[in-house]
């Protein structure tokens, strides 16, 4: 959903449809902000995230992608925000798995490392080898969670967390 659509034309996009250039070096949002829709802080993303995961509807409706801020709380409908302009699951090409109810559940987008799958191997096997496998496969192939992860960031810390508390139940 886009609440109250308007866009900004800015200097630093990422994107300039008029004449197709790209910016290799648009800058990420520094610090954290509050979530317009929970309040919760939240941290700044690239402008390539956003153009790698929004759908074509959504982009289609975007000028820039840079300035944006990603929502990582769970019950939290909002994905993305800045300004006036936010952005929600029915937004992304792909589904954003640390939201509530989303299944798949992906927590590693370069891997396929899903909740499901972790919490089946932890029931199966009493253990997983999920934090291994994305270390080893981070220096061979390489990763790339600036453009596959809706956070933009690295998987590493959100993999732990779940296996802990997957390990709990």
């Amino acid at each position: 959903m886009f609440s109250n659509f308007k866009v900004k034309k800015e200097e630093r996009c990422s994107t300039d449809k008029q004449n197709s250039e790209h910016n290799c070096c648009s800058v990420q949002p520094k610090g954290k902000v509050e979530c317009s829709s929970c309040s919760e802080k939240a941290k700044g993303v690239l402008g390539k995230t956003l153009e790698a995961l929004l759908n074509d509807n959504a982009k289609s409706k975007l000028t820039c992608f840079d300035g944006f801020y990603y929502c990582k709380t769970p019950s939290c409908k909002t994905v993305y925000f800045r300004e006036d302009t936010i952005l929600r699951q029915e937004n992304m090409s792909v589904v954003v798995g640390l939201k509530d109810g989303a299944s798949p559940a992906t927590i590693c987008y370069c891997f396929g490392w899903t909740k499901e799958k972790i919490k089946a191997e932890l029931q199966g096997r009493g253990k997983t080898v999920a934090l291994e496998d994305i270390k080893v496969k981070m220096q061979n192939p390489g990763c790339s969670c600036e453009i596959l992860n809706p956070s933009g960031g690295c998987c590493l810390a959100d993999v732990s967390k779940i296996i802990k508390e997957l390990s709990l139940l």
